[in-house]
C-alpha cells in the first residue's frame, strides 16, 4: 500500500472538503490502523451515502500531525485514536445525509 506525506494528505483533504463547501467545522478527522473499520463500524459512516475519505500516512506520527493540523488550524473535530491511516468524514445531522439533505457518494476515493 502506498503511503502519503503529511503535505500530500493535507492538500487532498483540504481539496476534498472544499468540494463540499469548505466548512471544516462540520467534519471529523481521526487516525486508525484500520480506517475503513473506524469509519464504517466505529463511527457509523454509511459507505455509499456519506461523504468520507482516508489516506495512509508514512507513519503514525505523520498521521497524527495531519489530524492535529486540520483540527487545530481548520476547526474540524478531532477523534481519538492511533495508527498510520488518516480519515475524515462529513458529520450529518440526525435524519439527513450528505449536504443540505442531498445524497452524495465519494465514488471510490479510498486508497
Amino acid at each position: 500500500m502506498a503511503a502519503y506525506s503529511v503535505q500530500q494528505i493535507k492538500f487532498e483533504f483540504i481539496s476534498y472538503v472544499k468540494e463540499f463547501g469548505a466548512d471544516f467545522s462540520a467534519w471529523s478527522v481521526g487516525v486508525a490502523e484500520d480506517a475503513p473499520a473506524a469509519l464504517f463500524r466505529e463511527h457509523g459512516v454509511d459507505e455509499a451515502r456519506d461523504i468520507w475519505l482516508w489516506k495512509p500516512a508514512v507513519s503514525p506520527a505523520a498521521a497524527a500531525m495531519v489530524r492535529d493540523w486540520i483540527c487545530g488550524r481548520q476547526g474540524a473535530a478531532a477523534l481519538a485514536g492511533e495508527g498510520r491511516q488518516v480519515f475524515l468524514f462529513l458529520r450529518r445531522s440526525e435524519g439527513a445525509s450528505g449536504v443540505d439533505g442531498e445524497v452524495r457518494s465519494p465514488g471510490g476515493l479510498t486508497v
